[in-house]
């Protein structure tokens, strides 16, 4: 049981304390939140498990004072809350709070004023901490499996918690991911921890013919490319060599097909057959990558004029 108390709107932030969580009654007691509503994030509900998350990454776990120490505390209670929110709304709804993510990250490098550094080595920064923190472990644990993550994350509880000094930075938590990724994966660590790597996939065209019994094949075509951002934004090409989603989706935007394919070309084509009448189809359709342009990831399917 943990108790949640209000305080006046003069801020707008929650805070986790051994039980307790104060919560400015503006990011939660008037939350108007419509759960029919697929552009509606039960925010409250997210920042709470936020909060109870700290009772461990923050308060059992404690960083040391070092560049990249914050998360662990902060990323690691963000990707609890995530999976929180995954298992009470299911996978399917992920997208949306993957975006909310992705679009704060985005919003935060833009207005960067000094430099951008890579999550494992950042200076407090909350943009990418919070948001690109939530990315980069949702992912992880979407490519690895999340027993793999919770492995790591029980080891650094174990060697850690409730230890007094020297405290950890970020290198306990990228080794301990990075001893339970499997050999093909560990590029990945380097990815998203210690590097800045952006995309840009994008759906080119996507057609649809019936072949009876309510089945329709579906033909993509799209292209793929990778940067690596150094701290001032200058970008250079990486190869590709990442497994990436293609996927396709009904008028109401449920998916009807997703599958893994290692993307290791610019020019992309793939043919699907799916159960029920597409709608849009795309590479990368639940925003898990970090993409500048996430919005040209899915494209309307073009049917037959009947």
């Amino acid at each position: 049981m943990v108790r949640i108390i209000e305080f006046p709107r003069y801020a707008s932030f929650a805070q986790a304390f051994p039980n307790t969580i104060p919560f400015s009654e503006s990011i939660g007691f008037i939350a108007r939140v419509d759960d029919q509503d697929p552009k509606d994030l039960d925010y409250p509900f997210y920042v709470t498990a936020h909060e109870v998350a700290h009772q461990w990454w923050g308060h059992q776990v404690v960083s040391g004072d070092t560049k990249g120490a914050t998360i662990l505390v902060e990323t690691l209670a963000q990707y609890s809350a995530l999976m929180v929110m995954e298992k009470t709304y299911g996978k399917d709804k992920m997208r949306k709070f993957l975006k909310y993510e992705l679009d704060r990250y985005l919003m935060g490098r833009g207005q960067e004023r000094k430099k951008e550094l890579p999550i494992a080595f950042n200076e407090n920064q909350g943009y990418i901490h919070y948001a690109k923190g939530s990315l980069v472990m949702y992912l992880l644990q979407d490519q690895i499996g999340q027993d793999k993550v919770n492995q790591a994350l029980r080891a650094v509880i174990a060697q850690h918690a409730n230890q007094g000094a020297p405290y950890p930075s970020s290198k306990v938590l990228v080794d301990a991911l990075r001893k339970v990724t499997p050999k093909d994966k560990q590029a990945l660590i380097a990815d998203l921890f210690e590097s800045i790597v952006l995309f840009e996939n994008r759906a080119l065209s996507a057609n649809a013919k019936s072949v009876g019994n309510g089945q329709y094949e579906v033909t993509l075509t799209a292209s793929s490319n990778k940067l690596k951002a150094d701290e001032l934004g200058a970008e250079k090409e990486l190869p590709l060599h990442d497994w990436i989603d293609i996927g396709v989706d009904d008028k109401d935007g449920k998916p009807l097909f997703r599958e893994r394919k290692l993307i290791d070309r610019k020019d992309l084509t793939f043919t699907m057959l799916v159960k029920g009448e597409p709608a849009k189809a795309g590479i990368d359709p639940d925003n898990k990558y970090i993409d500048r342009k996430p919005e040209d990831n899915l494209i309307k399917v073009e049917m037959p004029i009947k």
